[in-house]
This record gives structure tokens, sequence and C-alpha cells, in this order.
């Protein structure tokens, strides 16, 4: 049994594997069998193991393991007169924000008829 190393050209880090030997006599030769152990610190060398576990982790269970995260109920009346409000006061501001523009507009005009028949010096 042996502690073997190999690095990933690609990114640099080390991956410690134990190996062990296992004969296979199909093919009447030696085959190694590796455990993986973790990865090594490239400041110290040392190892650091891996948790050991495969798959994606485990969610707490809730009494229930197969049941989704209930979701409280919405008062759609509630949301509705909220989201109605909501509209009216847009709706204002932008008949507000239209009124200012076509005054604006308007004294536009009024400085480019002005400055048209100012003479050019």
């Amino acid at each position: 049994m042996s502690i073997v190393r190999y690095v990933n050209k690609k990114t640099g880090r080390v991956a410690l594997y134990e190996s062990t030997s296992h004969y296979d006599p199909e093919t009447k030769q030696s085959r190694p069998i590796r455990k993986y152990l973790g990865t090594e610190d490239p400041e110290t060398g040392e190892l650091i193991p891996s948790s050991g576990k495969r798959g994606r982790k485990k969610e707490p269970d809730d009494n229930s393991s197969h049941s989704k995260k209930k979701k409280p109920e919405t008062d759609y009346r509630f949301l509705a007169e909220t989201l109605k409000k909501e509209c009216a006061e847009k709706d204002a501001r932008i008949k507000v924000l239209e009124h200012r523009n076509q005054l604006l507009r308007s004294s536009l005009e009024r400085i480019k008829e002005i400055a048209s028949h100012i003479p050019e010096a």
C-alpha cells in the first residue's frame, strides 16, 4: 500500500490517492486499486482530506422527507388593490410629466422663434 500523487496539468492541483496492487488473472497483470484521499496543500505539502462522502449533500428532514417547503397563502385581493394603487400613482405621474414636457416644448419653440429674429454678427 502506498500513496500516489497525481498533478492536474491544467489547474496545478495535486490529488493524493492510496494505491494497492491487485493481480488480474485474465490479463495476467497487476492493476492498481486507488482510493481518493484528498488534495495536497500547495504551501505546506500536507494532505487536505476529502469529506469521504459522494453525491449531493442531503437537506435536513422536517417531519416529511418528500414534501417541499410550504409557501404562505397570498392575499390576492390585497395584492390587486396595491397594484391598482401603484398603477394609479404611475398614471398620475405620467400625466404630470407629459404636461411638463408640453410646457418645455412650447418654451423651446418660443426660444427658437426669438433666436431666428436675432441678426447674426
